[in-house]
């Protein structure tokens, strides 16, 4: 492949208003859904069900097992037989129907499994709705982060609405046993999401006529460097990122109790980090056009390892609780940064260098190497580091915060050096299925 500049060229053409309408609500339901339940989804499995630290991981990298299988089935529907649209109409359907059944049970396996079921019909449409966007926008590289825009405040949105009206006022268990509120509306949610699907911009597949295999495409397109440093660390990071939802909730409960907080706020603490993650999105198109990928996806990871050390601060010292908030809100701050940075610009990168008619796979493979390879063996690795720093059990046990969010920092920091050493400085032209088809 030859390389060309990063600079985005210049375009006059323009999505219109009701095209960018519909896709800005399609991200906020999206999204929405899991902002319902995932800030509180290891609080609630741990406080309400009494899950232990390793559980607790294992409940994380439930919620990611089930798209392993992604690009191998919904890819391929997607690209040769189905409208991406129908596709997403189904799995979030399907999807509230399994929400509100696991709101029903209390018991370890009947809710893993319940889990790990919803995951195989959720997390893929993360990837969906991006590649619908992206196959419906003229001009992606600028319009698809407002589009996500509307994501990041859908992810916001219920950790006001669950907090300050079901939760308020609650305290010890009954607060604990009115968190469930949070699944009850995410699979309510899901079922309004996939109504509105069917109503979404038509995409059909790609290519019904073409016999070869689109994820064995993507796979071959792997011998380019560029998109194989960026699959590993994109891998590494995934792992980072789930260590943050799988103790974020957890981290700021301990906090508030620290400071004798005993309401819920955890939820509207960690939209901080949606907060400004919307401020990232705003600009974000305009950053990857002034200083390229590498620099932007380096800004990142940087977030990311910062954000590690900060929290490992907050109990390493003996401070006020004014300033361990202070710390965790910077932390929850950082999100914006590396969301937007790392997450969405790899997007934005995996698009641009895509074969035209297999964008949708591609979209899908990339997501499942980050959403669901990545996010499971981080629920795994983030709560056997949970058991390895935690002494005592149950209402006894004692969390080293410090060690925990440190071993997280020493992973982050070594994407940091894995993107400045390994990923280039240009981005490649697009390939055409024949080039990813060649041999290397």
């Amino acid at each position: 492949m030859s390389e060309v500049s990063e600079a985005v060229a210049p375009t006059q053409s323009k999505s219109s208003l009701p095209l960018l309408s519909r896709l800005s609500v399609m991200m906020f339901l999206q999204y929405f859904i899991q902002g319902a339940y995932l800030p509180v989804a290891s609080i609630y499995v741990q406080d309400t069900l009494g899950f232990n630290g390793r559980q607790v991981g294992w409940f994380g990298s439930a919620l990611a097992v089930g798209p392993i299988l992604a690009p191998f089935l919904l890819g391929q529907l997607v690209d040769r037989r189905f409208a991406t649209q129908q596709v997403v109409a189904f799995c979030h359907l399907s999807g509230g129907i399994l929400m509100l059944a696991l709101c029903t049970q209390s018991a370890f396996w009947p809710v893993m499994i319940l889990g790990t079921a919803y995951s195989v019909v959720y997390v893929p449409t993360m990837m969906l709705t991006n590649a619908l966007a992206f196959q419906h926008l003229k001009n992606s590289d600028l319009e698809f982060p407002w589009i996500r825009l509307f994501g990041t405040i859908g992810f916001v949105v219920p950790a006001f609405l669950v907090e300050s009206w079901w939760l308020k006022g609650l305290e010890g268990d009954a607060l604990e046993q009115a968190r469930v509120f949070a699944f009850v509306l995410a699979g309510l949610m899901g079922l309004v999401m996939g109504s509105y699907a069917l109503f979404l911009p038509h995409t059909p597949p790609a290519g019904k006529d073409k016999s070869d295999y689109a994820p064995g495409v993507i796979i071959r397109m792997m011998r380019y460097r560029h998109f194989l440093v960026l699959v590993l660390i994109s891998f590494l990071v995934a792992i980072v990122h789930k260590f943050f939802f799988v103790w974020n909730g957890p981290f700021l409960r301990e906090i508030l109790d620290s400071g004798g907080w005993a309401g819920a706020a955890e939820q509207r603490i960690s939209s901080v980090g949606q907060l400004f993650e919307v401020i990232v999105m705003t600009v974000l198109g305009f950053a990857i056009a002034r200083f390229g990928f590498k620099a932007t996806l380096i800004a990142g990871a940087v977030a990311y390892t910062l954000r590690c050390v900060l929290f490992a601060a907050v109990f390493a010292v003996d401070i006020s609780f004014a300033s361990k908030l202070a710390l965790a809100f910077t932390g929850q701050a950082l999100h914006g940064l590396c969301f937007g940075c790392f997450l969405a610009a790899a997007y934005i990168y995996v698009d641009r260098v895509a074969p035209q008619d297999v964008r949708g796979s591609m979209q899908t493979m990339y997501g499942t190497l980050v959403i669901a390879l990545g996010f499971f063996v981080g629920g795994f690795v983030s709560g056997e580091v949970g058991e390895w720093f935690t002494t005592g059990n149950g209402a006894a046990e004692v969390r080293d915060w410090p060690m925990i969010w440190m071993s997280s920092a020493a992973l982050a920091a070594a994407t940091v050096v894995g993107l400045i050493l390994f990923f280039p400085r240009y981005v490649p032209e697009r390939a055409t299925e024949a080039e990813a088809n060649q041999s290397g």
